[in-house]
């Protein structure tokens, strides 16, 4: 199906020496080995494991061993569902091997089916657990099934194949996070047994409260914490709850990258937030799908993180149930953060696609989309929003800010393309503006010191509107076109009282308008 980590178990040896050189395959898969494991007392025997990633479908693939005297007995498994960037479990219990009395006392006998060989792991998040037998020719894990002493196959495990009467392959799946898992293979002769345990990429949500909560029970799949080997969360399906990931209290490195944050289930009780950061410092968010019901990221408190390159659908559910003075809700929430950076994200709002207040020192760049409202930004300083695609009632609405720079974004909306309100010390700068059929292309308000320069304004009732004491400010070199007004003003911010020049005027109703 593509995504899906292939497995290859065989035993060869028969006696006689037995060294495998590769495993090839005719659809370009690259097979790594995973253990080679022999009992001492049987010459040559040795059970193998390899596995390959595929990323695509495979069709009617071909897959060969390249060993002399190979094979006793060879199973290929497919597994869909696993985690393919951390594909066995991390628990230092797997691979378990045991071989001849160190499994137990098991052999073939009809009339008792007698003794037990068993291996043993623990598991650190929901597996698909495989166990390779090498028996000397005998029955399979059981014993005889016609037995008087009764039948007995591995419990908890379903057989894949008994070849040969020299070679068993079993699996099971854990249903639980952490899980001990026995393997038993009765009334056989079972030489050697090998079990492992091939990581599931379903994962509960995770709660990492705390430098010391970055380990492999709470999904933490890879490194140390440090900026050169910061943790990694990686390769999880998630049914978000209240939430699909929260990191907080945390100044280690760590990076969030290829999981999938969902609500799964249609209707199921609560499916609010996707990840959650809080009072973090040194993170990164990258490569992954979040849709929920509610914020798909939420960041507060926090510093020197980044956003980049996901996919974020929010379902627009108001999680301050329209108390205005909250305003929590869209694609992304921030609040009480800095130097950050926001880029290449896809972005579905429901009401919104980045919402923030109390920002400084930070970036949003390169991201497409669009809700309600696009990106909405309230007191903030030391700012670049840049090359974004937005489209919303407001694509960019920025309030109570200070140096601060708009350039670069293409801007689709039925009402004002960017509004500036209550601001000093802002660039808006070579942005495309269509507001087809709507208000404004750019609305200056209760603001000085906007440098308004090299826009591109056209289809608005009007290109350009500044009101509320909007004064002090520069309007120059925009391109404005084929709009009922070209720029217009209030009493409180009259042409006089802004620098005007150099604007290009073309197809407007009037060039210039007052209320």
């Amino acid at each position: 199906m593509g995504d899906d980590v292939i497995i290859v178990v065989l035993e060869c040896g028969d006696g006689n020496p037995c060294k495998v050189s590769g495993v090839i395959d005719n659809s370009g898969l690259t097979f790594v080995q995973r253990i080679s494991y022999r009992n001492s007392d049987l010459v040559g025997n040795t059970l193998w494991e390899y596995y390959a990633i595929t990323t695509s479908p495979l069709n009617s693939d071909n897959i060969t061993v390249a060993a002399p005297g190979c094979c006793e007995g060879m199973q290929v498994v497919a597994i869909h569902g696993a985690n393919t960037r951390a594909v066995f479990d991390t628990n230092p219990s797997t691979p378990a091997t045991c071989s001849g009395t160190a499994c137990g006392n098991c052999y073939a006998d009809w009339n008792t089916n007698p003794g037990t060989c068993s291996a043993y792991i623990q598991t650190s998040g929901l597996d698909f657990v495989i166990a390779s037998t090498q028996i000397n020719d005998a029955p399979p894990c059981g014993g005889y099934s016609y037995s008087p002493a009764g039948y007995t196959p591995p419990p908890g495990f379903t057989n894949i194949t008994n070849q040969n009467n020299r070679f068993e392959v079993d699996y099971t799946i854990t249903t639980t996070q952490q899980s001990n898992v026995v393997f038993n293979c009765n009334g056989t002769d079972a030489s050697a047994i090998v079990v492992d345990a091939i990581s599931s990429s379903e994962h509960s949500p995770i709660l990492i409260n705390g430098n010391d909560a970055f380990t492999s029970d709470n999904g933490v799949t890879g490194g140390t914490g440090s900026s050169n080997d910061p943790y990694l969360i990686s390769g999880w399906t998630i049914q978000s709850q209240d939430f699909g990931i929260e990191v907080a209290n945390t100044t280690a490195f760590f990076t969030i990258t290829h999981v999938t944050v969902s609500c799964g289930i249609p209707g199921q009780p609560t499916c609010l937030e996707g990840i959650v950061l809080s009072s973090i410092q040194n993170g990164a968010v990258q490569n992954s799908h979040i849709s929920v019901q509610g914020i798909g990221v939420r960041v507060e408190n926090s510093g020197n993180f980044q956003l980049t390159s996901n996919d974020v659908r929010s379902g627009g559910v108001d999680e301050c149930g329209g108390a205005p003075a909250c305003e929590r809700w869209g694609a992304i929430f921030l609040n009480m953060s800095s130097s950050f950076d926001i880029s290449n994200n896809s972005l579905e709002g429901g009401l919104g696609a980045i919402n923030g207040f109390n920002l400084s020192d930070s970036s949003i760049v390169g991201n497409t989309g669009g809700g309600e409202d696009g990106i909405t930004l309230h007191y903030l300083s030391g700012f670049l929003v840049s090359q974004n695609s937005i489209r919303a009632h407001i694509p960019i609405g920025v309030s109570s800010c200070g140096d601060l720079t708009i350039e670069n974004n293409a801007l689709d909306s039925p009402n004002a393309g960017i509004m500036v309100s209550n601001c000093n010390n802002v660039l808006v700068s070579n942005n495309t503006a269509n507001v087809s059929g709507g208000e404004e292309g750019i609305w200056v308000t209760g603001s000085d010191s906007i440098n308004v320069t090299a826009n591109t304004l056209s289809h608005n009732t009007n290109g350009i509107r500044l009101s509320n004491f909007a004064t002090g400010n520069t309007i120059t070199g925009n391109l404005i076109s084929n709009n009922q007004c070209g720029i217009q003003t209030d009493s409180t911010s009259t042409i006089n009282q802004n620098h005007v020049a150099d604007n290009t005027f073309a197809g407007n109703t009037q060039d210039y308008c007052s209320l």
